[in-house]
């Protein structure tokens, strides 16, 4: 529902609280007059550009909580997860901060019977809130790269061959459970986007449970064929393709990009809990245009914190690049060396087709190398 038809359900007590709030004198004396009022004052662009100017760090958090998330229907468990979530490590009134946005008119308790017991974001307050947030990053006109690396339908087409390498070749695995580095090399050289066998000299945790046994792209590709039973890692020591998997090599399937970057999202919580807010920064900075990555760094900087040897900015470069190899971005370089990026079409339509919000974390059956081992 939109804002005018929110108000329209809403009882004339409530109307002039809202009134209040912002302490403007407004006609009494009907309720058609006073939603007239507020929708003059509420739907305003220089109003809702000074309302978001004033909001402290926490009610800005919350804010962009509430706003990015896709549903416009939450309840009141939602409200308080996402309140604590803006609060982070400080102290706060989890309640207040939905009061606040009651009070504002920018929440509503739901009127249908299916949200009876909900509260509700008007869709098109929404939309203009979230086209504020990115006005206050965008710079000026940015000129198209030299050159760009754009890796749409790639990923899956890489999954298959992966399926069918496995299919047709004995694939056995080393005593630590990684395909033997002669495998993978003659594996990635049939890679659409080729890998190299990583260095085992760097530390390598925290991104899937066989992150730290291969390159990132492959191992996203691995974990993702795995979790869906594509592959089995047997007893014996091999790695043997399912009766599930041989059915995408023998039926030709391509797998859905929208599930394979749903099991990304899910992987990448763990190190980046607030990754959904993050990619819808992305999105809203870096759809149909390009957009620096610095400039996409402050705006997402709340968000974003060190895990253990990756610090805020490898984190943000780690994940612009797996929204690259995913084809929800494209990225290029400047004349002058700026990192640019601009989101795909494709990948706009992930982001905004899949709650990142609601997704939850995978669970170390398919995110922790050590699950099921005993440690000595």
């Amino acid at each position: 529902m939109n804002i005018a038809e929110l108000l329209t359900y809403t009882d004339i007590d409530q109307l002039n609280r809202i009134r209040r709030t912002y302490g403007f004198e407004g006609s009494v004396h009907s309720k058609n007059e006073l939603i007239r009022t507020l929708l003059f004052h509420l739907g305003g662009r220089r109003e809702l550009s000074e309302q978001i100017r004033s909001c402290d760090a926490v009610q800005n958090r919350f804010l962009q909580l509430v706003f990015f998330d896709l549903r416009d229907v939450f309840s009141m468990e939602e409200l308080l997860g996402k309140a604590k979530a803006a609060f982070g490590k400080e102290e706060g009134d989890l309640r207040s901060l939905i009061l606040w946005l009651l009070k504002r008119g920018w929440l509503f308790p739901g009127v249908t019977p299916r949200t009876r017991h909900l509260y509700q974001v008007p869709g098109d307050l929404k939309e203009k809130i979230n086209r504020l947030f990115a006005e206050e990053y965008l710079e000026d006109a940015v000129e198209e790269p030299v050159v760009y690396r754009d890796e749409q339908g790639m990923l899956a087409r890489d999954l298959h061959r992966f399926l069918s390498f496995v299919m047709h070749n004995d694939v056995p695995l080393t005593a630590e459970g990684a395909i033997y580095r002669q495998h993978q090399r003659k594996l990635f050289k049939s890679f659409i986007v080729p890998e190299k066998p990583v260095d085992k000299k760097g530390w390598r945790f925290g991104f899937g449970r066989r992150y730290h046994l291969y390159p990132d792209r492959f191992s996203l590709i691995y974990d993702y064929a795995y979790y869906q039973g594509y592959i089995t890692e047997e007893e014996t020591g091999w790695i043997r393709l399912t009766e599930k998997g041989a059915g995408k090599i023998l039926n030709d399937e391509t797998e859905s990009s929208q599930e394979i970057y749903r099991f990304w999202l899910r992987l990448y919580r763990k190190p980046v809990p607030h990754l959904p807010v993050v990619v819808r920064w992305i999105d809203l900075l870096a759809r149909g245009r390009w957009t620096s990555v610095g400039v996409i760094s402050k705006a997402v900087a709340d968000w974003i914190e060190s895990y253990y040897y990756e610090t805020e900015e490898t984190l943000l470069r780690r994940i612009l690049k797996m929204m690259m190899h995913l084809g929800v971005v494209r990225m290029g370089e400047g004349a002058d060396g700026k990192e640019l990026v601009s989101v795909t079409e494709e990948g706009h339509a992930l982001i905004t087709g899949v709650s990142g919000f609601s997704e939850e974390g995978l669970d170390d059956r398919f995110s922790n190398p050590l699950f099921g081992k005993r440690l000595v």
